[in-house]
């Protein structure tokens, strides 16, 4: 029996406006960049669904509104795609959509993560929550990445960082986190964490990535937190001040991570995704190899 409570809530931060990917930004979310056939958000959601998550907040911006719509049943389409024989095309959004919960919070003025984040507070309502980043993408088929995270929470009661080894030559990319004493396979003690560290400064190769699961403190320390020269305040500096309380720990997932916000790595993952796809896999491997 887990000794803290099970989690049935997550935050996904989806507001930021994709620069690195304009111009196609300008009309769409990178979150709803096609992999394959679906959208990345919808790929979060199914890992979240998967882990037992419930109920979903999207701190969004008002330029994403249709991102409700997506969310939602479309009767006239769905009739349409049931008369074409195509109805199944739309079997998982249809679940998420009927299983899962939406709420949408308007980010204002951009003022950092740790900012965007303090909009949901009122919405977690108390409890501990699963969080993600909206253009991070993790790959688990098997154990999905955020529940890996919600187990170890539910064994120490902590703040969970989720963590992948970096090469440290690429480090300063990154984060850097300082751990402690090891607690189970996989999970240490978390002392400390560096942003973006050089790399004769890094306390290791371990960095934070992508998922997490947070506990009612993080909403004590965001305000905390000294802005940076630009105005913002960011998350990580909230992690750090929880780390120093001995209230964080962090977990090397076991999982692929792509970074949604990089080309590069965008690429690779619409690639690896599609060679888990049956219908295209085999022609892609041969494409693969003919280039």
């Amino acid at each position: 029996m887990s000794k803290f409570e099970k989690i049935d809530q997550l935050v996904i931060l989806m507001a930021n406006k994709g620069l690195r990917f304009m111009p196609a930004t300008k009309v769409m979310a990178k979150e709803m960049f096609p992999i394959a056939n679906k959208p990345a958000l919808l790929y979060h959601l199914i890992e979240a669904y998967k882990s037992g998550i419930k109920r979903v907040c999207l701190v969004i911006s008002k330029q994403k509104d249709y991102v409700k719509k997506f969310l939602a049943h479309d009767e006239a389409l769905e009739e349409e795609m049931k008369k074409e024989g195509k109805f199944g095309l739309l079997k998982e959004l249809n679940e998420i959509i009927d299983n899962m919960e939406f709420t949408f919070i308007y980010q204002g003025k951009k003022r950092g993560t740790g900012a965007a984040l303090y909009y949901a507070k009122e919405w977690t309502n108390g409890k501990p929550f699963a969080f993600m980043y909206g253009d991070d993408f993790c790959k688990n088929n098997k154990k999905p990445v955020i529940g890996q995270l919600m187990k170890a929470y539910e064994k120490t009661g902590k703040t969970v960082v989720g963590a992948k080894q970096v090469p440290l030559d690429d480090i300063s990319k990154y984060s850097s986190i300082k751990i402690g004493k090891k607690l189970f396979d996989r999970c240490n003690e978390m002392i400390g964490i560096i942003e973006k560290p050089k790399k004769e400064e890094a306390p290791s190769n371990l960095s934070g990535m992508a998922r997490y699961v947070f506990t009612q403190e993080i909403f004590d320390e965001i305000p905390k937190c000294k802005p940076s020269a630009n105005g913002e305040v960011y998350l990580t500096d909230a992690i750090e001040r929880l780390a120093q309380k001995g209230r964080t720990v962090c977990f090397e997932f076991d999982g692929k991570y792509f970074d949604g916000g990089n080309k590069l790595e965008f690429i690779k993952c619409v690639i690896d995704n599609g060679l888990d796809d049956k219908e295209i896999e085999r022609n892609l491997r041969e494409y693969l190899k003919s280039i």
